[in-house]
């Protein structure tokens, strides 16, 4: 059913739980248990995984909220989200939640696998 047609009703004529997607430009049913809503929490669902060894700049269809990247190489690599830049030494890896993006920039000249999360 689409977002300008009428809510969902229950068979007995009242509401249903719902929520507007704005994805799919429906209203869908909360589903839950015990009484409350089903919920999970923005950044903790993965989306993309990708390895690579040059700088590159990945752009996303919609938000993400969470980035991961490990250094396999022996040179620093940094990355971009939001205007902020972060480097990485060798050996190391680096896991943060960010504001909304939809894009990340990673400098490299070594080895390095990152993740995105929605």
């Amino acid at each position: 059913m689409a977002a300008v047609d009428k809510a969902l009703v229950k068979a007995n004529g009242q509401p249903a739980p719902q929520y507007y997607n704005p994805q799919t430009d429906q209203f869908e049913y909360i589903t839950g248990r015990d009484g409350a809503n089903a919920f999970i929490q923005h950044g903790t669902v993965a989306a993309e995984a990708w390895e690579g060894s040059a700088t590159e700049t990945k752009t996303f269809s919609d938000a993400r909220y969470a980035f991961s990247i490990a250094n396999d190489g022996i040179a620093n690599v940094s990355f971009t989200i939001n205007g902020q830049t972060r480097k990485v030494f060798p050996g190391e890896s680096y896991y943060a939640l960010f504001d909304a993006f939809t894009s990340v920039t990673i400098t490299a000249t070594s080895a390095y696998r990152a993740e995105v999360l929605k």
